[in-house]
């Protein structure tokens, strides 16, 4: 599976776990916006930057290592 796939696939798996896109993005130390997240979760980004999707990626795997 693609990293963009396994990032949208993480994501909602957080997301329907009750965690909001909002905490989630405080939980990330910066490394993502809120507003850029909001749009990924939505669809909103076709195409987007591999560096926020892989800082994503590594925030959302560390936050279920630790669960």
């Amino acid at each position: 599976m693609a990293l963009l796939d396994t990032t949208r696939s993480l994501l909602k798996e957080v997301t329907r776990s009750g965690l909001s896109l909002r905490k989630l993005a405080m939980e990330c130390d910066g490394e993502i916006e809120y507003d850029w997240l909001k749009r990924f979760a939505s669809g909103d980004i076709k195409d987007p930057s591999v560096n926020r999707v892989q800082a994503l990626h590594d925030c959302l795997v560390s936050r279920k290592s630790v669960a």
